[in-house]
């Protein structure tokens, strides 16, 4: 028969609270090994008598929590060879904010038989000091594990084991990511001993005291904290019969023009380089995305969590080099496989699905664009970028023929304006932006020529075309000459 583990929990203080059987356990042991001496109860234990070994030099010798954890189980792993039975006592309840009892179930279990006896855990304490029901909801969670953490502030968070003032800052810096700065805090220590102390403070206070092991921090709910559930949220009551009664009458047709403008909103920022007003302007668009998942919602279509599940999955789909075995070196090769997972999905969906399926809506230039690349990704392109010049000649030529004799004036100019995005292309240039520039270079000389008009003495609207010609090439060589901008 293998050897056996009593894996014991010492409670969060002395020996009132440990429990009988586990008071018991430990005065039989021979030897018992404790992660750390360091806790009211082990003291107490060695002052009746009980032999004890703990772990502490171990924290002096490693450089990370994570090392001093499996060098305790690999030594635990060699009493086991040794003896029958082996006593290992942690603070609180063994699986309760406790690292060695998971990595000991992970490397010992399938060896070795380990009992786990339980105990109060400093978990329970808080419950007792803070005067709060559980059920009201609970999120525990390690100093070290709050960024990644989604915090709702919809329930009690409890953040154990702030061992000092250091990480007590850090854990301030996170929080204050998502809480008010002067959220309500409880900073507790020492539970269930003659020390025990209760402080209140505002988050931006926290890190003010004095910390150790028996330090644990503790937010209640808070409204205020900023979430994805928490816009949600705000959406649902704006929404609601209490709520705005012009947010009631929309639609996912009337928000149309809304989430054009707020898209267009975010690309002017983007060009202005204007990154406060990027900010605020991804939230305005943001919004629209919350905004039609909440009508969604109420005609029982899908919810909010379906757009984030939804993305999230297709990122990771789509990009099996980061998350699978594939390789993909460059952009291009990037681009290249995702066009063919794309193709894919669309083609398990639906194997009569159009070859071209971008949305009707998307401007005329990104479109072309678009069109183009997938004829390319089939074969159907030019072999270098003389090809697309030439038929730029060819259209334009085309297009003079067609205004002479007044036939086919708009297809003729639409063939041009496609060969053009071809050039675009193969140039690895957006026709979009690359027009969106020469429209936004051609108001800044058109508003300087008018101010140079102005500045002469000269009303712009009676210029000949010639005059203002002048003033044309008099704003552009400023322009080159760096006057303005």
């Amino acid at each position: 028969m293998s050897s056996c583990l009593h894996v014991i929990g010492l409670g969060p203080s002395g020996l009132e609270q440990l429990t009988v059987g586990n008071y018991r356990r430990l005065c039989k042991a021979k030897r018992v090994f404790v992660r750390t001496s360091q806790h009211p109860c082990v003291q107490e234990l060695i002052a009746e008598g009980v032999q004890v070994e703990s772990f502490d030099e171990v924290y002096s010798t490693k450089s990370s929590f994570e090392e001093v954890y499996q060098q305790i189980v690999e030594h635990l792993r060699t009493e086991l060879l040794k003896s029958s039975e082996v006593v290992y006592a942690v603070p609180g309840h063994p699986m309760v904010a406790e690292k060695t009892i998971q990595l000991i179930c992970e490397k010992l279990e399938q060896d070795y038989e380990v009992i786990v006896h339980p105990a109060m855990s400093f978990v329970d304490e808080i419950f007792r000091v803070l005067k709060f029901d559980p059920i009201e909801g609970v999120l525990i969670r390690n100093y070290d594990a709050l960024r990644n953490a989604e915090l709702s502030g919809l329930e009690w968070l409890i953040i154990p084991q702030v061992y000092n003032q250091l990480i007590a800052s850090e854990v301030k810096l996170d929080l204050m990511t998502s809480y008010p700065d002067d959220a309500d805090v409880f900073v507790v220590q020492a539970l269930g001993t003659s020390d025990e102390r209760v402080d209140k403070l505002p988050l931006y206070e926290m890190d003010h005291g004095t910390f150790d092991h028996l330090s644990t921090i503790v937010l209640p709910p808070c409204s205020e904290v900023i979430s994805w559930s928490k816009l949600v949220q705000v959406m649902a009551v704006l929404r609601s019969p209490d709520g705005c009664a012009w947010d009631r009458e929309q639609t996912h047709q009337t928000l149309k023009p809304c989430l054009i403008e707020e898209s267009y909103e975010v690309l002017e920022a983007i060009e202005k380089q204007d990154m406060y007003n990027l900010c605020e302007e991804l939230g305005d668009l943001l919004l629209q995305v919350v905004f039609h998942a909440q009508i969604a919602a109420e005609d029982g279509e899908f919810q909010s969590q379906d757009v984030l599940q939804g993305i999230i999955q297709k990122l990771i789909r789509r990009h099996p080099h980061v998350f699978g075995e594939e390789k993909a070196e460059t952009a291009d090769d990037v681009i290249q496989a995702w066009d063919k997972i794309k193709q894919k999905e669309k083609a398990d969906r639906s194997e009569d699905r159009a070859f071209f399926n971008d949305p009707r809506e998307l401007p005329a230039l990104m479109l072309a664009s678009s069109t183009q690349r997938k004829a390319a990704g089939v074969g159907f392109d030019w072999a270098d970028v003389e090809g697309p010049y030439r038929k730029v000649q060819e259209e334009l030529l085309e297009l003079q023929a067609a205004t002479k004799t007044g036939v086919g004036i708009r297809e003729e100019l639409g063939d041009l304006l496609f060969a053009v995005v071809n050039v675009s292309r193969f140039l690895k240039l957006d026709a979009e932006e690359a027009l969106r520039d020469a429209v936004h270079k051609f108001q800044v000389r058109f508003l300087k020529m008018v101010e140079l008009s102005r500045e002469g003495g000269r009303e712009f609207a009676r210029l000949s075309l010639q005059e203002m010609d002048v003033f044309w090439e008099m704003a552009k060589s400023q322009e080159k000459g760096g006057k303005f901008m």
